[in-house]
């Protein structure tokens, strides 16, 4: 496979909810699983088929971060991986907890397994601080610029009851990103089918993903792409998407060694009044320890010849979710 790291523009906002019973819990960022689905959705709809389809799919996806475009020059940002601690005589908890995320030169110091203690702030007055004290930087010097990477606001909408037309309201949250913020995103990529993807991509641009797409929200441009090396591992995983392990990889992760968190993705189907089987999952920023390849599952959420569903509210097709992850190698032990 090629590796790609594409970067996405903003062009409107997002509302991508994380499949709870409201509009006000929603993702500040497209997720590997979310972003995969919308990719399959039109790859099948473009061409009646995705080759290898569920368990052999010809691209692998992180979730999407944020970076900043500075004069041009784009730097990639990443979240602070987990497990991560500090001296509390020398640094303050409340400002290293705000910090969410890593600049490309502080990440990859600590992805070849040097300590970050004498990077850490001592105080929210540190000019290696950066976007409202959520990014640190490796060199104070370097421009970040200002305001937060994003914004969120919420608006109130109302759903009218077929039955009595009594009302109800809800709060809709959207999501706004800076305007010199840049979505990014790793692409593992079959090489014969790498013009498709990103055929797709920029299809998927124009259409919008996430909800409201009929008004314009979730659109972006694809304004740059590269190819990327893969680093050397030897040590711990890095994980930058979302991830259910495999029944056997269970047994290969050493989890006493492992840092990570715990969540559960779930959802609507489209159309239907129909929910997706829940799937507890590894979120992005775990640091796993394993010896083994880590392939991750894509489970079926929905199957369409379950008997349990009613026949007016079946899907012509069973419904998967991409949880396969996406690891990076670091020198950490």
């Amino acid at each position: 496979m090629n590796t790609r790291i594409f970067y996405l523009k903003p062009e409107a906002p997002f509302h991508l909810q994380t499949g709870g019973g409201d509009h006000e819990t929603v993702d500040l960022y497209p997720r590997s699983d979310t972003l995969s689905a919308a990719i399959s959705y039109w790859w099948f709809r473009q061409y009646d088929e995705l080759p290898g389809f569920p368990d052999s799919i010809p691209f692998r996806l992180s979730s999407l971060f944020p970076s900043v475009n500075v004069n041009g020059t784009i730097q990639r940002l990443y979240p602070k991986p987990a497990g991560l601690s500090i001296n509390p005589d020398k640094h303050h908890h409340k400002v290293f907890k705000k910090i969410r995320w890593l600049d490309e030169e502080l990440f990859e110091l600590w992805q070849s397994g040097e300590s970050l203690d004498a990077f850490w702030p001592a105080d929210s007055e540190d000019n290696r601080l950066k976007r409202g004290g959520s990014v640190l930087v490796k060199d104070s010097k370097a421009d970040m610029g200002i305001g937060p990477l994003l914004i969120t606001d919420a608006r109130t909408r109302v759903v009218l009851d077929r039955v009595n037309s009594a009302s109800t309201p809800f709060h809709f949250v959207r999501v706004f990103h800076a305007r010199d913020v840049r979505l990014w995103f790793y692409a593992d990529l079959v090489e014969e089918h790498e013009t498709t993807f990103t055929a797709l991509l920029r299809l998927l641009g124009d259409e919008g993903i996430g909800a409201d797409r009929t008004i314009g929200m979730g659109r972006f441009i694809v304004e740059n792409a590269e190819n990327s090396t893969p680093p050397q591992g030897g040590g711990k995983l890095f994980n930058l998407g979302i991830y259910n392990p495999l029944e056997i990889e269970t047994d290969d992760i050493d989890w006493g060694k492992s840092a990570y968190n715990l969540e559960k993705r779930s959802g609507w189907v489209s159309g239907k009044s129909l929910r997706r089987r829940p799937v507890p999952c590894i979120g992005e920023n775990a640091v796993l320890k394993s010896d083994s390849e880590l392939k991750g599952n894509v489970p079926c959420v929905v199957d369409k010849d379950d008997d349990n569903i009613p026949e007016s509210n079946k899907p012509d097709y069973s419904v998967y979710r991409d949880c396969r992850g996406y690891f990076i190698p670091t020198q950490i032990q």
